[in-house]
């Protein structure tokens, strides 16, 4: 969410309103990194950084993920500290919320698995899931 967010570039220092912002501002050359904080009552912070510029044809799914460690964690998980504790239940099936946690993040979550095909598949709807984000403001 757009306006739950902000970020921190190394040239343009920090900024509020991430919707302002063009990717082409923040990853002008490699290297170039970024502090993303989602969601600020959680506190999830993000570091990003442009380790390469396609010369791919534009009809390129991008952005594309090349890297992950475990699986993302649900939303209102109560931040880093609340998902250690959720993965410390799931991964102890003996824990006395072990079943109603997993009812809660589904059956097939698991949270040592970075599922690198299904990012990327979600990636590739991007391009439309932006195109409805404006057509509300």
């Amino acid at each position: 969410m757009i306006a739950d967010t902000r970020l921190v570039d190394d040239e343009l220092g920090p900024v509020t309103d991430a919707k302002g912002v063009m990717v082409t501002q923040v990853f002008t050359k490699v290297g170039n990194t970024v502090t993303y904080e989602y969601d600020y009552g959680d506190g999830w912070i993000h570091h990003l950084e442009l380790v390469v510029i396609s010369t791919h044809p534009i009809d390129e799914v991008l952005p594309q993920i090349i890297w992950g460690e475990h699986a993302c964690p649900p939303e209102d998980c109560g931040g880093s500290c609340g998902y250690k504790e959720l993965k410390e239940v799931l991964l102890n099936p003996e824990h006395p919320e072990y079943k109603s946690t997993k009812k809660w993040v589904g059956s097939t979550f698991d949270p040592m698995v970075c599922d690198l095909k299904t990012i990327q598949q979600k990636l590739g709807n991007l391009g439309k899931l932006i195109n409805d984000y404006e057509e509300g403001f």
